[in-house]
């Protein structure tokens, strides 16, 4: 009998699977994930789902899987539009098409960190909407009695349709319930001080790490005040979300009263400014901008955050996924150019369809992240490099493997003009394949 036929009592033969909609997983895809998880894309019943389990490494140790399940128990509590939707827990037994013992079956999130989407670069009006909708997610979820314990922008995901929150990644998250686990835990950049010896999760953890994220998203106004108070002693900083809200409410009154105070005297002053207005744009022109000045040009983002010096310090990739990106030696806006001077922090990140990538640039840096998650990629091309990229750039250096993944250094092949510096540089001899770049006819 067909397998994918079953027997109702009410209709006769039911099929289990629509033509498009099939009842097993389907194309499956490894998603990159440097902790003890393993993370898989896949389809069923018509619907993207992320599969996570553990590695095979881990997966036949009791800790690591109470852990598996000890989050998919949490996460089963909360039902809100900002925390990514879980809906169960899956076994190979039943999905032999899925090499897991056990896995958490969990929304697809269809977005981008915070931190890729504030590269975009954002409004001010938008960037305070999202710090909004985040600040009640954390709410809803404390008052469900779970502490995240990792909340940082790589565990936000804003989505593409609509712009919303969504937090992912509940793998070190907690609550009095559990008498398991009770480690202090956390990423160094965004936990709380006195989280690194705690032993007990409290909200107010989140609440520092909270703040440490709004810092990086740059609200201004009463958010200033907001973030430094997040990042007070344990006891001077907000006890609840409900507190952060109050004092952004507050603001945002006073704001509405001292516009309408001041609309008299504004009315008065309009005339004059438009007259003044209409003469200073005539002559207005573009010369160099000062500062921290941002434009978009093709399918990047270009920083400049010293008008005094002819570079553009930091460039994000935002284009659509392609195979295949070209990024020039410098870029002409107005009447200014620029030369490329860094590939900014996460510049290429989780873009998996890229497989070849060509920087035309003699040298520049590189930060963090530049190439996680680039799952398919095979050459970076370097055709006018001077020197070894260093590692790192500005005032801070790094480590070439917070750049890459370690598959990178087997797969990736680097096209350059001088193989043999590169094969002494301690950091770009780790790839195997350095091949002399030759220019195509």
């Amino acid at each position: 009998m067909n397998e994918n036929i079953t027997t109702s009592q009410v209709s006769g033969i039911v099929p289990n699977d629509y033509e498009g909609i099939e009842s097993r997983y389907t194309q499956l895809s490894e998603l990159p994930s440097p902790s003890y998880s393993r993370l898989v894309k896949a389809m069923r019943y018509g619907r993207w789902h992320v599969l996570k389990g553990l590695k095979a490494e881990y997966a036949a140790d009791v800790g690591h899987i109470q852990r598996l399940r000890k989050e998919l128990e949490m996460m089963m509590r909360l039902s809100h539009p900002g925390i990514a939707q879980v809906y169960g827990m899956g076994r190979h037994s039943d999905n032999p098409e899925v090499d897991m013992d056990a896995f958490i079956v969990m929304e697809w999130v269809d977005g981008m960190t915070l931190d890729e989407w504030l590269a975009t670069p954002p409004s001010q009006k938008l960037r305070r909407r999202v710090a909004k909708e985040l600040i009640d997610t954390v709410g809803y979820m404390h008052r469900q009695g779970i502490v995240h314990r990792d909340l940082k922008p790589e565990n936000i995901m804003i989505t593409h349709n609509g712009v919303n929150v969504k937090i992912i990644d509940f793998g070190l998250a907690d609550n009095d319930s559990y008498a398991v686990f009770k480690n202090p835990a956390g990423t160094e950049q965004f936990i709380a001080p006195e989280q690194m010896n705690a032993m007990v999760a409290d909200s107010r953890n989140d609440i520092y790490s909270l703040g440490m994220v709004l810092a990086t998203m740059n609200l201004g106004g009463v958010y200033d005040k907001v973030v430094k108070k997040c990042l007070a002693p344990i006891n001077e900083r907000y006890q609840t979300t409900d507190l952060i809200v109050e004092d952004i409410e507050k603001s945002s009154h006073r704001r509405h009263w001292l516009r309408m105070a001041a609309l008299p005297i504004g009315l008065s002053l309009v005339t004059a400014a438009i007259i003044i207005g209409i003469s200073y744009f005539e002559k207005y022109e573009l010369e160099r901008p000062s500062g921290n000045y941002v434009f978009r040009a093709n399918d990047f983002v270009y920083t400049n955050w010293d008008g005094a010096f002819s570079e553009i310090v930091t460039v994000q990739y935002v284009g659509t996924k392609k195979k295949t990106v070209r990024l020039p030696r410098d870029i002409r806006f107005g009447d200014n150019t620029w030369v490329v001077h860094e590939l900014g922090f996460g510049c290429f990140r989780n873009h998996d369809e890229l497989e070849e990538i060509t920087l035309l640039m003699p040298g520049f840096g590189i930060q963090k992240h530049s190439f996680k998650g680039c799952t398919r990629l095979k050459a970076i091309k370097m055709p006018n490099l001077e020197v070894p990229p260093p590692i790192g750039c500005g005032g801070w250096q790094t480590v070439i493997d917070s750049i890459f993944e370690p598959y990178h250094y087997d797969r990736v092949t680097l096209y350059v003009p001088i193989v043999e510096a590169m094969r002494q540089d301690t950091s770009w001899c780790r790839f195997k394949h350095i091949e002399p770049y030759v220019q195509a006819d």
